[in-house]
């Protein structure tokens, strides 16, 4: 029997046909295929549900949280959020690869470097990159990008953040209340890291070390040097033990009971941490009490420059959406809006509270 298709039939199977050896395929449709392109600039580059769903699970990874915990009312804001941070991110590097920015390999490395030296260890650096679910190859690409992002806000966009003296003082006499200093101690400690998957004579033999380190100590001999020799903190080894000035809740209970019983200048125990065996000496004790102008002033400049930069940031990240054609493709959600505030005593806007010296 003859076989022919009418015309009708004919035509999508010509398409079909043209786009199989073309190699192109019909757009997705579906919002939850992980190919579907959640946001783009057209013939430029895309952002998939699966890249977005990726960011989303760091999110949740780094932050030990679950979608269940936020809840599916708040699912839809948190997306439209990393949606447009992944938007905004690429929209910067790609004005920021386009210039010619000295040393941006050298400052990403000497920022990994930074990164690494505030672990104690390469396990500790290496766990907390599997927390994040990051590799080090991811860091260091992230790192990079941070870097090109950063010079470009330097370049285009950050311009005379220095507050001026008087901006400094008024917002000392103008907040007296932040600046009332908690009782902060400092000290140097020498520290013998313990694996907590070792075993018995693995524990008894550190325990040995750090005691044959605070035996030298009690004998006489300098701290920072024995501190140099013995300590696995890779932190304050290399500054003779010191960790500089801490308060109360800033490290284990067990070293915070301690350090806040010891008196100045004594030479404590062997005791135990999560960390491993250490002893400590109190260095210098600044008792509670409102800091004085002086001592205010670095903290109060630091963060009034600190609000200066982030407003500049945020204006000029917002004028690049703006100038953008990003088209996105799903819907996006706004946080529900913050109910209003209760009318203040002035017209006079804070800056983020300062850190203290």
């Amino acid at each position: 029997m003859a076989f022919s298709l009418s015309r009708r039939a004919f035509w999508p199977l010509l398409v079909a046909a043209v786009l199989a050896v073309s190699g192109c395929h019909p757009r997705i449709s579906d919002p939850h295929d992980p190919n579907f392109i959640v946001a783009e600039v057209p013939n430029e580059w895309t952002i998939t549900r699966a890249q977005l769903d990726h960011e989303m699970a760091n999110l949740f990874k780094a932050r030990n949280i679950s979608p269940a915990q936020i809840g599916p009312a708040n699912m839809p804001v948190i997306e439209t959020e990393i949606l447009r941070r992944m938007v905004l991110e690429k929209l910067l590097l790609e004005r920021a690869t386009k210039e010619n920015y000295p040393d941006t390999d050298k400052l990403a490395t000497d920022a990994l470097a930074r990164i690494k030296g505030g672990f104690p260890t390469d396990q500790a650096f290496q766990d907390k990159l599997k927390q994040n679910g990051m590799t080090e190859d991811d860091l260091k690409k992230s790192i990079h990008d941070q870097v090109l992002i950063d010079q470009l806000f330097k370049a285009e966009a950050v311009k005379d953040t220095e507050p001026t003296e008087k901006e400094v003082n008024d917002f000392y006499l103008g907040h007296p209340n932040l600046f009332q200093a908690p009782l902060k101690l400092r000290a140097s400690r020498v520290l013998v890291i313990v694996d907590e998957k070792a075993t018995p004579a693995q524990k008894t033999a550190k325990k040995k070390a750090i005691d044959a380190a605070h035996a030298r100590v009690a004998k006489g001999e300098d701290f920072s040097k024995v501190a140099t020799e013995v300590s696995d903190d890779r932190y304050s080894a290399p500054r003779g033990g010191d960790i500089g000035y801490f308060q109360r809740g800033e490290n284990e209970v067990q070293f915070d009971d301690v350090a806040f019983a010891s008196k100045l200048g004594a030479l404590s125990p062997v005791f135990e941490t999560p960390m491993g065996y250490q002893f400590i000496k109190i260095t210098e004790i600044k008792p509670a009490g409102l800091l004085s102008i002086d001592e205010a002033r670095q903290p109060i400049a630091e963060n009034l420059q600190k609000m200066k930069v982030e407003q500049q940031k945020e204006a000029y990240a917002e004028k690049v959406m703006k100038e953008s054609n990003v088209k996105y493709d799903i819907a996006l959600t706004e946080p529900p809006a913050a109910p209003p505030a209760p009318a203040p005593a002035s017209t006079e806007t804070a800056p983020p509270t300062p850190a203290g010296p």
